[in-house]
């Protein structure tokens, strides 16, 4: 259940990242998405070869850049989900244990 809420919680965190990436490019001129964008480019190349080539046509019947654009949203928001899941599944798991061993001991 932690392993699911942890999932749940890293997908809201990744996506208010983005929307405040997208926010402060526009307030500020800056290339906030660019960063926000950035780990696409560890994550493409394995999605690449687990995705067959057809996909994106099946998903997106036009294709082209709409289905182009969809593959670098979905690879960026995977690693920021899994380095906010990751910490709140941290936190969560040691606050457990404290409450744990808190109940334990009187």
């Amino acid at each position: 259940m932690l392993v699911l809420k942890s999932i749940a919680i890293g997908v809201l965190a990744a996506i208010a990242l983005a929307v405040l990436s997208f926010g402060a490019a526009s307030l500020f001129h800056s290339d906030a998405v660019g960063l926000y964008i950035a780990p696409a480019n560890l994550v493409l190349p394995f999605l690449g070869r687990i995705l067959p080539s057809g996909w994106a046509y099946t998903v997106v019947p036009s294709g082209g850049p709409a289905a182009g654009v969809l593959l670098i949203l979905v690879s960026a928001i995977l690693p920021w989900t899994f380095f906010f899941g990751a910490i709140y599944f941290a936190w969560a798991a040691s606050r457990r244990k404290r409450a744990r061993a808190q109940t334990d001991n009187p």
